[in-house]
C-alpha cells in the first residue's frame, strides 16, 4: 500500500513541474528537481582528513571533495551519527570533531528529496594517542631518611612511549625516564629536606601529560651529633678484666651502639641528654672501641668521630720451654739457661729450689739466655714469669735437671773396622763399651765427625771416610776440657792412578795404548775390556795392534785398592779424522792376518749394510749390519782370487756410499 502512495505521490509531483514548465525560471528549477527525484547520490565521491594521528583532546577535519547540491552528507561511526548532516554545494565541505578515541568514520549520502541514503566508498581512519594513565602504583624503598641518604622512588608499572619525571610542587626534579611496559625506578638521590613528590607523565608523541594519581612522601631528618667524646674508666688492664666505657653529651632521640671494631658489644642505648654507661664488658685482646649513632629518621648509623683504646696485658704463657747447654757437667763447670720463644716484655727469673737467683731477664720474642751458673750439686731449676701489669708470678711447667758426674777413672778401648782400607772406603769405629748418659765424640784430628750419648752398651760410629792424612781420637762431651779417652787407629793406603797415553788407527789394527800407574803397589793387575788382563810388576804397560773403539781399564795394585770403581775410558779413533777405513785386501789361507775383511769406523756410526758382487755383477755376499766376519766364502767355499766389488751404506746422512774393490789373495 505504501509503495502505491509513493508512486502517486511521485506522479502528482510530475504533473506540478509539468504545468509551470511555461515560466522560464520555473520551468528550469522544477527540471532540477525532476533530475533529483531520479537520481542516487554519488558514492565515489573522495574523502579525505587533515591528520591520521591526533592526541586526545585536538581537533581535525575530514572533507568531501565536489559535494553534490541537493545531497546531504552525514558523518558516522559506525550506526552513530557524528554531529549534523551537511548539505552538498557543489564544492569541497568539511566536517570538524574531536575524536576521544581511535575509531573508523564513513559518510552517508542522502537526497534531500527522496530521503535514499548510500555510503560513500571512502572511510578514514584516525588513530587518537590517549593522555598517560595516572593510576600507577607509586613506591619508595626509604621514606624516612637523614639529610645525606638516599632513597629510591619506583613505579610498578610504565606505558611504552611515555617519559616519567619528579615534581617536587615547585621544580621538576632529576631527568625524566622513559617507560618499557614494566617497572621502573628512578635513579638514587638524596632529598635535602620533607617533600611529597608527584610524578608527571608525559606522552612523548603528543607532550600530553598527567600526574599520577599517587604520590611518594618522604621524612628527611637530621643526621645525629658525630662530635660526642666517649670515655673508658681503665685504658691499661690485666687480661679477663672488664671495663666500662660511657658517652656524653647525648641525644634522647638517637640510639648509641658500641663496636669493638667491627663487633657489637651488648644492645643499643637510647640517649638521654645526659651520660650513658655502656654494659661492662672483658676485652680479650687491646681494641679500640667505637660507637655507632643512628638517628630517628636514620636509616644508616653514623660514626661518632672519637675512640676509646684498651690495652690489654696477658698473664704469661707457662708453655715455654726450658732448655740447658748441657744436662750433665763436670763439677766446677758451667751450665746456661735458656728460654725458647720468650714472650716479648715478660720478665723470667729462675728459682734453683730454695731461692731466686740473678737478676731477672726479659722476653724478646725469641730465645732468651740467662747468666751461666755452676752448681755444686744435682740440681732441679725452675722459672717464674711475671708481666708489668699482669704482676702475679706463674711458674713455667717446663723445668731442667742439671746432674753431676766425675769422670776422672774413665778409660776407653776402641777399634776399627777394617783396619787398614783403600783410600776412599769405609770403616766404622766402634767402642765395646760405655757408660750411660756420657756423650762420646769422635774427631778426625780437630774436626768433629759425630757425637754419641752411651747408654751403657757398645757404640758405633758407622761408615766413617778416612783420608791418608786421618788421625782419630774419641773424646767425652760432657766436660768443657778435652778429656781424649780413645784414640783408634786405621791405616790408609792409596790408590792406584792411571795415565793413558793413546795412538789412532792409521790403517787396519795399528792403534796402541800406553798405561802408566803411580801411588799403587806393585805387582800390578792390569784388567783391560775388550782385551786381556795383564800382571806385572812394571808400572807401565803398552798394547799395540789395536783397532778402532772404546776401552776401560782398570788397575788393581798389591793391596787389591784400584784405580776407580769402574775403570778408566779412553778411546781410539781413526788418525786425521777419517770417519771409515775399508780394507783393500783378503788372505783366507787361516794364518790369522787378514783372514777376515776388516771396515773400521767411529763410533757415531752405525754397523753398515754390506753387498759384495763378482765382475760379472752378481752378489756373491750381503749382510744388514755387518760385523767384520766375512772369510771371502761364497755359498761356502772360498772364493777365488781375484778382485771384487763392495757396497758400503751406513745409512746415515754422515757419510755418504761407499764403493770400492777387494782383492782375494793367497787362497791355497
Amino acid at each position: 500500500m505504501s509503495r502505491i502512495y509513493k508512486q502517486l505521490r511521485y506522479i502528482l509531483l510530475i504533473i506540478y513541474l509539468l504545468s509551470a514548465s511555461f515560466v522560464k525560471e520555473g520551468y528550469s528549477l522544477h527540471h532540477n528537481k525532476l533530475n533529483l527525484l531520479t537520481s542516487i547520490p554519488d558514492n565515489s565521491l573522495t574523502v579525505t582528513i587533515d591528520k591520521e594521528i591526533i592526541c586526545e583532546g585536538e581537533l581535525t577535519q575530514i572533507h568531501i571533495t565536489q559535494s553534490e547540491i541537493g545531497v546531504n552528507y552525514q558523518l558516522k561511526s559506525e550506526d552513530t551519527n557524528i554531529g549534523s548532516p551537511q548539505a552538498g554545494n557543489g564544492s569541497t565541505i568539511h566536517f570538524t570533531i574531536t575524536p576521544n578515541c581511535s575509531t573508523l568514520y564513513h559518510i552517508a549520502a542522502i537526497n534531500a528529496i527522496t530521503s535514499e541514503s548510500i555510503s560513500l566508498s571512502q572511510t578514514v581512519s584516525i588513530e587518537v594517542i590517549s593522555k598517560p594513565v595516572d593510576n600507577i602504583a607509586v613506591s619508595i624503598s626509604e621514606d624516612q631518611i637523614c639529610i645525606g641518604e638516599k632513597t629510591i622512588i619506583s613505579l610498578n608499572s610504565s606505558q611504552l612511549g611515555v617519559s616519567y619525571q619528579l615534581y617536587d610542587g615547585t621544580y621538576m626534579q632529576q631527568s625524566p625516564i622513559q617507560g618499557n611496559n614494566s617497572s621502573i625506578s628512578f635513579p638514587e638521590f638524596s632529598p635535602f629536606r620533607s617533600v611529597i613528590y608527584h610524578i608527571v607523565a608525559t606522552n612523548n608523541t603528543c607532550a600530553s601529560t598527567s600526574t599520577l594519581q599517587q604520590t611518594a612522601k618522604v621524612l628527611v631528618g637530621l643526621p645525629p651529633e658525630d662530635h660526642l667524646h666517649p670515655t673508658i674508666d681503665k685504658h691499661t688492664i690485666c687480661k679477663d678484666e672488664e671495663v666500662i666505657i660511657s658517652l656524653t653529651p647525648t641525644d634522647p632521640a638517637v640510639s648509641y651502639q658500641l663496636f669493638a671494631g667491627d663487633t657489637p658489644i651488648g644492645s643499643p642505648l637510647t640517649g638521654n641528654s645526659e651520660d650513658i654507661n655502656f654494659e661492662p664488658t672483658i676485652p680479650s685482646s687491646s681494641t679500640t672501641y667505637r660507637i655507632e649513632a643512628l638517628g630517628n629518621k636514620c636509616i644508616n648509623p653514623v660514626n661518632i668521630r672519637y675512640t676509646v683504646d684498651v690495652d690489654v696485658h696477658n698473664p704469661p704463657q707457662t708453655d715455654r720451654e726450658l732448655i740447658a747447654s748441657r744436662e750433665k757437667i763436670c763439677i766446677g763447670e758451667e751450665v746456661v739457661l735458656s728460654i725458647k720463644n720468650s714472650e716479648e716484655g715478660i720478665y723470667y727469673q729462675i728459682h734453683d729450689g730454695s731461692n731466686f737467683l740473678e737478676a731477672n731477664i726479659i722476653g724478646n720474642g725469641n730465645t732468651i739466655t740467662f747468666p751461666s751458673l755452676k752448681p755444686l750439686k744435682p740440681t732441679k731449676y725452675q722459672v717464674y714469669a711475671y708481666e708489668s701489669v699482669c704482676t702475679d708470678k706463674k711458674i713455667l711447667s717446663s723445668s731442667k735437671q742439671i746432674d753431676l758426674f766425675d769422670i776422672t777413672p774413665l778409660s776407653l778401648e776402641s777399634f776399627v773396622t777394617p783396619s787398614e782400607i783403600c783410600l776412599g772406603e769405609l770403616v766404622d769405629v766402634e767402642l765395646p763399651t760405655s757408660i750411660d748418659g756420657i756423650e762420646y765424640i769422635l774427631h778426625d784430628g780437630n774436626e768433629e765427625i759425630g757425637s754419641i750419648t752411651g747408654s751403657g752398651e757398645a757404640i758405633v760410629f758407622e761408615e766413617i771416610l778416612p783420608s791418608e792424612q786421618s788421625s782419630y781420637k774419641i773424646t767425652i762431651g760432657n766436660c768443657v776440657d778435652e778429656f781424649i779417652g780413645s784414640k783408634p787407629e786405621i791405616v790408609v793406603h792409596k790408590n792406584p792412578k792411571l795415565q793413558i797415553l793413546s795412538k789412532d788407527v792409521q790403517f787396519k789394527n795399528d792403534g796402541q795404548l800406553t798405561i802408566s800407574t803411580t801411588d799403587g803397589m806393585p805387582p800390578y793387575k792390569f784388567i783391560i775390556d775388550p782385551g786381556d788382563t795383564y800382571s806385572t810388576d812394571e808400572n807401565v804397560l803398552e798394547l799395540d795392534n789395536l783397532a778402532i773403539g772404546t776401552y776401560q781399564i782398570l788397575v788393581v795394585d798389591a793391596n787389591y785398592c784400584r784405580s776407580s770403581d769402574a775403570g778408566q775410558l779412553t778411546e781410539i779413533h781413526l788418525e786425521d779424522g777419517k770417519k771409515v777405513v775399508v780394507g783393500n785386501a783378503l788372505t783366507p789361507n787361516g794364518d790369522g792376518i787378514n783372514d777376515k775383511w776388516l771396515i773400521q769406523y767411529e763410533s757415531d756410526l752405525n754397523a753398515p749394510e754390506v753387498s759384495i758382487f763378482n765382475i760379472y755383477g752378481q752378489e756373491i755376499y750381503h749382510a744388514k749390519s755387518y760385523q767384520n766376519n766375512w772369510k771371502g766364502s761364497y755359498n761356502g767355499s772360498i772364493l777365488p782370487n781375484g778382485a771384487y766389488y763392495y757396497l758400503i751404506d751406513f745409512n746415515s746422512e754422515k757419510i755418504n756410499p761407499i764403493r770400492g774393490t777387494i782383492s782375494i789373495l793367497g787362497k791355497n
